[in-house]
């Protein structure tokens, strides 16, 4: 979930930097690409290496900021371009900006009148994607955009929602779809919880990329608020979607779904969050309400339980609302909990389930990349940290405060050695290039 505070506004852009980044050589990392919700693999990685380790206590220097509308979805990069979702009074803006200064190159905007039935913020919560030459966004109505990345000119719309007669979620739509394989794949549902003889409420879709004709549909549980998940396990392709219900594995061809292991809350007002993390042939996923996590090793058409949490006893192993764990070296770093008073941040071993740390952290329900032996982190509160971790435990190198506003719940983005942050008013490019001596 690209997450769940504050009435938008729109305010004057400010760029700072761009005249001295021209003049001042740099030398960077490869410039990765950051297409889609959670980086180039879709693991809260980069690949990126060299870049800046040693940050000043007041950060890294920031080589321009903006202020923008509300929303939660994270920043994509892609061909030196910055995709940025946001919305400004009761219109939805999809900006390109010019990645390296914070020009804007194009925009294209359409009316939306969603309102949070919770009181949080009511801009966008998924992230665009961009593949081969197009950009996708899917609104918290759940209307379905595909644009060209050049122009900015819309190729086709798809009002899921309405054309498909889909209830309502808490907090609007807000499972990002994932676009490969010439096919956006997305997950939309109610607020219906499905026991006894009462009616599934969700569905899963593939629409061309191309055309947005829609290629199959198929009923799951209810809504939720994690992406797909596609890998090839076992010589097939496996599509995972954590709905309502809990986690089914599709044929991505077909829709037919092929296997469902049931996991959700055991009341009503509940949601699962976070996206399934695919490692190998092992499926991690995991909710918070009470009902916390569960890895299975998956076979072509079958799977296997490797642990659980035990829902009869109290604790849990990891119960993670939104944001999906990091994965390096066997083991999950993630954060864990409901709400900040009782979220932790923990290592767990992916295979066993074991706990080997957890520490009660000012990040709270916060977020994380990976990249070149470090963990940049980002607190719910606004509090920007270079991590190191292990499961021997954790080093904090820099911590700098406040760098954001409260609620910060968007995953930072790393490419071509800079990094951006965003809360619901404010966009920020900070400089990790190392200067040439």
């Amino acid at each position: 979930m690209t997450s769940l505070n504050s009435k938008p506004g729109l305010f004057p852009a400010i760029f700072l930097g761009a005249l001295l980044a021209s003049l001042s050589p740099l030398t960077g990392p490869r410039a990765d690409d950051w297409p889609h919700w959670l980086g180039p693999k879709r693991d809260g990685a980069s690949a990126e290496k060299g870049w800046l380790k040693k940050w000043p206590a007041a950060g890294p220097p920031r080589l321009w900021e903006q202020n923008i509308g509300g929303g939660y979805s994270s920043i994509i990069i892609s061909g030196g371009r910055l995709i940025l979702f946001h919305r400004i009074e009761d219109t939805l803006h999809i900006d390109s900006l010019d990645a390296a200064t914070g020009k804007r190159q194009w925009r294209f905007s359409y009316p939306t009148d969603y309102e949070d039935l919770y009181g949080y913020d009511s801009g966008p919560r998924c992230a665009p994607a961009v593949y081969q030459g197009s950009v996708y966004t899917l609104g918290p109505k759940g209307v379905l955009h595909c644009l060209d990345l050049g122009t900015g000119k819309k190729r086709w719309a798809v009002d899921i929602r309405t054309r498909y007669s889909i209830g309502p979620n808490f907090f609007g739509t807000g499972a990002t779809p994932l676009v490969t394989d010439g096919k956006v794949f997305c997950n939309l549902g109610g607020i219906q919880f499905l026991t006894g003889d009462r009616k599934p409420d969700g569905m899963a879709f593939a629409f061309d990329a191309k055309t947005g004709k829609e290629l199959w549909k198929t009923v799951s549980d209810g809504g939720s608020y994690a992406s797909p998940s596609l890998a090839e396990i076992d010589g097939a392709r496996q599509l995972f979607i954590f709905h309502r219900g809990g986690l089914s594995c599709y044929d991505p061809a077909t829709g037919k779904e092929r296997w469902k292991f049931p996991w959700h809350a055991r009341f009503r007002d509940s949601v699962n969050g976070a996206t399934p993390l695919v490692v190998g042939d092992k499926v991690f996923f995991s909710a918070t309400y009470g009902i916390g996590s569960v890895c299975l090793q998956v076979k072509k058409d079958s799977y296997k339980t490797l642990w659980k949490d035990d829902i009869s006893k109290r604790g849990r192993i990891l119960d993670i609302h939104w944001t999906p764990p990091n994965y390096l070296d066997g083991h999950l770093y993630a954060f864990s909990g409901r709400n900040p008073p009782d979220a932790m941040f923990k290592c767990v071993e992916l295979a066993t389930g074991k706990v080997k740390w957890e520490w009660r952290s000012y990040f709270y329900r916060g977020s994380m990349i990976y990249s070149d032996g470090h963990f940049i982190a980002m607190g719910e509160f606004g509090d920007l940290a270079l991590l190191q971790l292990s499961p021997a435990g954790h080093k904090e190198l820099t911590r700098v405060p406040r760098v954001l506003s409260s609620p910060a719940w968007t995953v930072p983005t790393l490419s071509g050695g800079l990094l951006y942050l965003r809360d619901t008013k404010k966009l920020i490019c900070m400089d990790l290039r190392v200067k040439k001596k």
